[in-house]
């Protein structure tokens, strides 16, 4: 009879493990090639080995093979990940005698920690009384998945993180920017709201674009970035290049819409955070952005 699959559980780690040792960690670098509609092409460096991996997520389980692969094909397909790639540090350990991972990522999705524990059965699993260095469970979460983290960044405190989109085309060669009013009608600023139930980060953008600006056209997932605002909150900022801008929208009456050059609509926003975080997107778009 085959091995029965072990049952895995995700928690956010929220302190050290005391009396456990984590011993030396591997970095992993990892970023996706293709992603969509359920199935995965990714690339892998753990250490000193790197691996290329087909995965289908569209059934209920995870199906998938992980090839080795050079390092030097490895660096061929890395410059396609671009904008979904995530890297963490990984130790593996024990909690009593369950084999036990535990994630520290850096870079943007850095300060997370997630452990990650392995039971050999689902009695094992229900018997599990959690310690006090897990957090909240997210096992059934997908935006704690690897996968949505790389393309959509770590999630916010619920109501902390707000979902925009940066709409921009080219007029004579040289890059614009759309911007609408803030409702009160005194501020310049991007099209952005709230995450919704049952809508993905880049849909919740798309909408906000339509209702707040009229704009339409194809949004990539590969341009985003991630700031914090002077307000304490965190914006996740898409790109989007313009393709129509609708003559009656939403909220026509409640907002102006203006394209400015590049370097006028950053005189424009205002907040530092938020001028870094355009810049960022702006190079992605076209390099030879001043900045």
């Amino acid at each position: 009879m085959p091995k029965p699959t072990p049952i895995r559980r995700k928690f956010i780690l929220a302190m050290d493990p005391p009396k456990i040792s984590l011993g030396r960690g591997v970095e992993i670098e990892q970023g996706y090639v293709v992603r969509e509609r359920g199935q995965e092409l990714r690339v892998r460096r753990a250490g000193r080995g790197h691996y290329l991996s087909a995965r289908d997520r569209s059934g209920r389980s995870v199906t998938g093979q992980e090839i080795r692969i050079t390092k030097g094909q490895f660096e061929k397909l890395w410059p396609f990940t671009m904008g979904q790639r995530i890297t963490r540090i990984r130790y593996v350990t024990k909690i009593g005698r369950l084999r036990m991972k535990i994630d520290e990522f850096t870079g943007e999705h850095a300060p997370l920690r997630l452990a990650e524990i392995f039971f050999p059965d689902a009695a094992a699993s229900k018997a599990f009384k959690k310690t006090d260095f897990l957090g909240d469970e997210v096992t059934r979460r997908d935006e704690y998945q690897t996968a949505e983290m790389a393309i959509h960044g770590i999630p916010e405190t619920s109501g902390m993180c707000q979902l925009g989109l940066l709409p921009y085309t080219f007029i004579d060669r040289k890059l614009h920017l759309l911007l609408v009013t803030s409702s009160s009608g005194n501020r310049w600023i991007f099209p952005k709201g709230r995450q919704e139930p049952d809508m993905t980060p880049h849909e919740v953008a798309v909408m906000e674009a339509v209702e707040e600006a009229g704009v339409l056209g194809t949004l990539r997932q590969d341009l985003r970035t991630r700031c914090q605002m002077a307000d304490g909150r965190f914006l996740q900022l898409y790109a989007m290049k313009i393709s129509k801008l609708l003559k009656h929208w939403p909220e026509e009456h409640a907002r102006r819409r203006r394209l400015f050059p590049f370097s006028d609509a950053l005189e424009m926003i205002g907040d530092p955070g938020l001028v870094k975080a355009v810049r960022r997107l702006a190079a992605a778009i076209n390099p030879k952005t001043k900045n």
